[in-house]
């Protein structure tokens, strides 16, 4: 599933930003292109529910590098890519972004975003206990 969030960031960068930007999934070490995206993915969560229910929470960040030093145009550039990765096609459907976050540290700019779904899991290879018998005294 990760990978096909990331694949449906990727895409949705592309729409918006066309080959005006490049767009990275994987580490390189040498022949960067800017500007451009990197999409990294931080990390999954599952909260268990009752009943074989869990909640998802899939965790990314899109590292955008520039050569842009105006604040306007880097915020009109972050409002576009929230814009873009908010709703992103996941293969299984569209899924939506909570918590998108813009963080500014010495240059780099990254944007941060968690994808929430819920699901269940099948029950197989095990029979649930469907009533519990207590003789007492024994």
């Amino acid at each position: 599933m990760e990978e096909n969030i990331a694949n449906g960031i990727a895409a949705s960068l592309y729409n918006e930003f066309g080959d005006e930007y490049n767009i990275y999934t994987e580490s390189i070490e040498q022949g960067l292109k800017r500007p451009c995206f990197f999409i990294l993915h931080k990390g999954t969560k599952y909260d268990f529910l009752p009943m074989n229910r869990c909640i998802a929470y899939y965790e990314f960040e899109v590292d955008l590098i520039i050569n842009e030093k105006l604040n306007q145009k880097i915020n009109s550039i972050a409002q576009r890519v929230f814009n873009a990765i908010k709703t992103v096609d996941c293969s299984d459907g569209y899924i939506n972004a909570f918590n998108l976050q813009l963080e500014v540290n010495e240059g780099s700019y990254k944007i941060q975003a968690v994808y929430c779904m819920s699901g269940r899991f099948s029950e197989s290879g095990y029979e649930l206990m469907e009533k519990l018998d207590l003789n007492e005294g024994e």
